[in-house]
C-alpha cells in the first residue's frame, strides 16, 4: 500500500521513534538516570543524540494509523528502557554486594537514602556506588553505552522490536549473573567477617568471662574496612572487565 504521508512527515515520525529509544535509555541508563541531572539537559542530550543518529538510520515504513504508530512508539520505548536497565544492573550488583557486607559489618542500621537511586542503601553501598560510578566515567563507560545504543538500531532496527522468550531468557539470565556479580565483589569482606566470627565464636567459649559482644563489633567494623581498602585494586579490575562487556550484554539481549 502506498503511504498517504509526504517524505518530511515520514522523515519526522522516524526521527520520533529515534528520539523516543534515546529517551528510554536516558531514564534507566547508570548515571545519566541520575535526578542531579537537570530534566532540560537530558532532554537536550536526547533530542542531538537523536539527531546525530538520524541520518545514518533507514527510514522504516510509518503506519498510517495513529494507534499503530503508537504501538510503534511503546515499541521503541521498551527497548530503550531495556538498554538502561540492562547497563544499571551492574551497579545493582554492587548495592547487592554492599547491603550483605554492611549486615555482617552492623551498619545496616545506617541507611541512608540515595539521592541518585532515591532509594535506602547501606554507607558502604553508597562509598561503593560513588566509586563505581567515578571509575564508569574514567575509563568512558557512557561512550559504549553510547556505542551500543548506535548499534541496537543495526541490531534492532525500528518498528522491529518484538518480546520473545529469547529475550525474556536472556534478560533472567542478566539477573541472575547480577547476583553473581554482589557475590564475587563482597566475597573477600563476607569470608574475612565470617571467619572473625568464627573467631569470636572461639573465644566465646574458651574465655566466657570476656564480652565478646562489645569487642566483636568494632573488631568486624576494623576487619571489613581494612579489607575493603585492600581489594580496591581488584575492585577497580573487576568492574573494568565488566563495563566492558557491557554493550556486548545490551546487543545480545534485545537480539
Amino acid at each position: 500500500m502506498m503511504n498517504i504521508f509526504s517524505p518530511t512527515k515520514i522523515e519526522f515520525l522516524c526521527f520520533l521513534l529515534i528520539l523516543t529509544r534515546v529517551s528510554g535509555v536516558l531514564v534507566t541508563a547508570p548515571i545519566l538516570a541520575s535526578r542531579n541531572i537537570p530534566p532540560k539537559a537530558k532532554i537536550g542530550l536526547a533530542f542531538f543524540t537523536s539527531l546525530i543518529l538520524f541520518p545514518f538510520i533507514g527510514t522504516p515504513e510509518i503506519p498510517e494509523q495513529l494507534i499503530h504508530y503508537a504501538l510503534l512508539i511503546g515499541k521503541e520505548l521498551l527497548v530503550g528502557l531495556t538498554i538502561g536497565y540492562i547497563a544499571n544492573l551492574m551497579f545493582i550488583g554492587i548495592l547487592i554486594a554492599a547491603k550483605v557486607i554492611d549486615f555482617q559489618m552492623g551498619f545496616a542500621i545506617a541507611n541512608v537514602v540515595d539521592p541518585l537511586t532515591n532509594v535506602q542503601v547501606s554507607v558502604t553501598g553508597q562509598f561503593q556506588y560513588i566509586l563505581a560510578m567515578l571509575f564508569f566515567l574514567i575509563i568512558n563507560g557512557h561512550h559504549h553505552l553510547f556505542s551500543a545504543l548506535a548499534r541496537s538500531f543495526e541490531v534492532v532496527p525500528l518498528t522491529t522490536f518484538e518480546i520473545s522468550p529469547h529475550l525474556i531468557g536472556n534478560i533472567n539470565q542478566l539477573f541472575s549473573e547480577t547476583f553473581v556479580i554482589g557475590i564475587k565483589i563482597g566475597a573477600p569482606v563476607m569470608g574475612a567477617l565470617l571467619m572473625a566470627s568464627l573467631i569470636l565464636g572461639i573465644i566465646a567459649r574458651t574465655m566466657p568471662q570476656m564480652n565478646v559482644f562489645i569487642v566483636g563489633i568494632p573488631l568486624k567494623i576494623g576487619v571489613g574496612f581494612a579489607i575493603l581498602i585492600i581489594t580496591l585494586p581488584f575492585f577497580f579490575l573487576f568492574l573494568n572487565r565488566i563495563i566492558q562487556t557491557i554493550p556486548l550484554e545490551i546487543l545480545n539481549a534485545i537480539r
